[in-house]
């Protein structure tokens, strides 16, 4: 590893540690380097606050003159909740600039970069670019697609189920697993599950650590008939579920939620009746979520596969068979010549169970 992907490793880490709470707006990290030492760091901490540039340019003070700065992501030239970057970097005399990536966002867009190079700064792009796109894939999912990164994630057995004839799927995954699935929360905007597994195991969807962040709980009720005694809706951190309906009728059911602290969405319906998913996940992008971790059942995970809405699969494969239950995917059948075709990007083992991980082909 050379000096420069040193430190552009080190603004990485830097930005990693907004996670959570920047979204709408992406993760960035600042390091500034001069004469072989660091001299200031930021990171963006919170939407709305200072971006991860101004705390490294405030940091090294006077230093800032003739230093490099890494920064993951490219610099804004635009007047948003606080003022462009590029003019703070160039009012600081900074000499050159590392960039990760071009930010996706139209009003940036390389003017960032055009505004450093005007004013006579040696600008690098491409840095560390695949670790800065991973890093902040929901934001640039947001801009390419107009919606949020979906990761659907589903435990099954060898021979395909998701859950024995009664319904019990709890645990059909090792605790390892479970283990991973709890950090994979922290990793994501929110959480999301149709009104089966709701159901079912009136689950708190949360991470292990409750005073860090909490990720959004997103519903899938198109008739709201969630009851207000579930955990989602009850509990002390209803302010972060989302509830995604296709009614509007149950008026007082909707005061009652709402004056709880619960979010409820109205999208329109699909030509079955249900939730019509593609505009339902326009309005979590606009809403703020860029991105989703799918532990619904397999009515949820079969739409969201054959809509094509899913952008990685994790799927564990428990070492168990039922020989009858409830299967993975629902809602769609294909014959082999038409069958829906995944691709497989990675596999390891996670205790007894095996991780496959991958993405509509």
């Amino acid at each position: 590893m050379d000096k420069h992907q040193k430190w552009m490793h080190q603004a990485l880490a830097l930005a990693e540690k907004g996670r959570g709470n920047t979204s709408p707006n992406p993760m960035v990290g600042a390091v500034l380097v001069k004469d072989s030492k660091v001299v200031g760091e930021g990171f963006h901490q919170k939407f709305g606050g200072p971006h991860a540039e101004v705390g490294a340019i405030a940091q090294a003070g006077e230093s800032a003159k003739g230093a490099m700065l890494y920064v993951n992501l490219e610099p804004c030239s635009h007047e948003g909740k606080t003022p462009p970057c590029a003019l703070k970097i160039i009012n600081a005399g900074i000499s050159e600039v590392f960039i990760g990536m071009i930010d996706p966002n139209p009003q940036v867009n390389s003017r960032g970069i055009r505004l450093l190079q005007d004013a006579g700064i040696t600008v690098h792009v491409g840095l560390l670019e695949d670790e800065a796109r991973q890093l902040n894939r929901g934001f640039i999912h947001t801009f390419e697609k107009k919606r949020p990164w979906i990761t659907l994630k589903m435990a099954q057995t060898a021979d395909g189920y998701i859950a024995d004839v009664s319904g019990k799927s709890q645990w059909i995954s090792s605790s390892v697993a479970r283990e991973f699935v709890m950090n994979q929360r922290t990793q994501h905007d929110a959480i999301m599950v149709g009104m089966g597994t709701v159901f079912k195991d009136d689950p708190g969807l949360l991470p292990v650590n409750r005073d860090g962040f909490i990720p959004y709980r997103v519903v899938l009720d198109d008739i709201l008939r969630i009851p207000s005694r579930l955990r989602l809706v009850s509990d002390e951190f209803r302010n972060r579920t989302v509830i995604v309906t296709t009614t509007d009728e149950k008026k007082q059911k909707i005061k009652q939620l709402i004056g709880s602290g619960v979010q409820i969405m109205h999208v329109p319906g699909d030509s079955f009746g249900w939730i019509d998913l593609p505009k339902a996940m326009g309005q979590l992008a606009e809403f703020g979520i860029t991105s989703i971790y799918s532990e619904g059942g397999s009515q949820v995970a079969g739409s969201l596969i054959q809509q094509g809405l899913v952008d990685e699969i994790q799927l564990f494969v428990a070492p168990k068979a039922l020989g009858e239950g409830i299967s993975t995917f629902s809602g769609f059948m294909k014959s082999l010549d038409s069958a829906i075709q995944l691709e497989w990007e990675d596999v390891q083992m996670l205790g007894p169970d095996v991780l496959i991980r991958g993405r509509l082909a």
